[in-house]
Parts: C-alpha cells; sequence; structure tokens
C-alpha cells in the first residue's frame, strides 16, 4: 500500500478544530469588543434597539440607541433607558418629571426619582411601572440616550421576529466554519 495515508482519528479532530479556529476568534473578539464597550459607557447594555414607535418623532422602530450611564442624575427631557426585573424588553421613553432626594452630580449614591412618558404616547408611564410603584428609581436606569442609529436596529428585530432566519444563519454560518 505504496501512496496510502491514514488519518489518526486525533489528527482529524486537530484538523476541524484548526478549520473552527477563525471563528472562535471572530466570536471572542466580538465578545470582548462588546464587555469593553459596557465598561466604558457603564451600562450592561450599551446598546438597545428600538422596538416600537412610542417615542416617535425621536426615534423609530428600528433605530440603535448608543447609551451612556456615568452622569449620577437625570435630568428633565433626558432619554433614560430602564429594564424592569422580568420584562423581556427595556422601557425607552424622556424623563418627564424628575425628583432629587440629595442628587449630586458628584455622588453616585445620591438617591433620584423620576416619571417617564413617551413622546408619541398621551399618558405618563406609571400604568407601565411595577405593580403599585409611581416613580422610577435611578438604580434602574441601564444608561441615558446619547445618540443613535437610524433603522440598522432592523436587522436585529428581523431575526427576533422571524425564528427559521436565525436558525438558518446559524447553520450557514457552522456549515462554513467547519466545512471550508
Amino acid at each position: 500500500m505504496k501512496g496510502t495515508v491514514t488519518h489518526s482519528p486525533s489528527l482529524r479532530l486537530r484538523c476541524t478544530l484548526t478549520k473552527a479556529l477563525p471563528a472562535i476568534l471572530a466570536l471572542s473578539t466580538t465578545f470582548m469588543a462588546w464587555k469593553g464597550l459596557c465598561i466604558f459607557t457603564a451600562s450592561p447594555n450599551p446598546v438597545v434597539v428600538v422596538v416600537s414607535e412610542s417615542m416617535a418623532p425621536a426615534f423609530h422602530r428600528g433605530d440603535i440607541l448608543l447609551l451612556w450611564n456615568r452622569s449620577s442624575c437625570v435630568q428633565v427631557g433626558e432619554v433614560p433607558v430602564v429594564w424592569f426585573a422580568g420584562n423581556p424588553l427595556p422601557m425607552v421613553h424622556r424623563a418627564v418629571k424628575v425628583f432629587n432626594l440629595d442628587c449630586s452630580h458628584d455622588d453616585p449614591s445620591s438617591r433620584q426619582l423620576m416619571v417617564t412618558k413617551g413622546d408619541n404616547n398621551e399618558f405618563e408611564d406609571i400604568p407601565l411601572y411595577p405593580a403599585g410603584r409611581q416613580f422610577i428609581s435611578r438604580d434602574e436606569v441601564k444608561g441615558l440616550v446619547t445618540g443613535y442609529l437610524p433603522f440598522l436596529g432592523w436587522m436585529v428585530i428581523g431575526l427576533q421576529e422571524v425564528v427559521w432566519v436565525k436558525y438558518l444563519l446559524f447553520v450557514f454560518a457552522s456549515y462554513v466554519t467547519l466545512v471550508g
């Protein structure tokens, strides 16, 4: 059997893992960049996608919002992003009333309460708050909107609303990574 090369299972595994390394590198680099952005902005979610028209005309469905969470106090007119425990999506509405209970821009332990309202909504958001609550605490704010990118969030909305596309992309990425 001259010229025949047999490959051991460990060599095949090594070749497969070598093919997967670029995908692993891309995923880990993306994850590190996301975590770096979280640290830089002091927000666990430095980027969110608008999924309703409640803030029109300021923001529309499909806009990507950029958040910053390094100011200790929220001012009337700013747009805080609040994510209540147990809710699947954050609330992105403008602060219309702010109550400073000892809010100091220099003191991160200061206390502040606020009421929000969507620009396109008729009433304040109090019915949207957890049961029995009249206010949002500054502690619940994940960040303040500092900028936005129009329309780019439609890709994320499409992946969430058209479930089979998500699985199709996963299968395609796996095939490209492993087969080449």
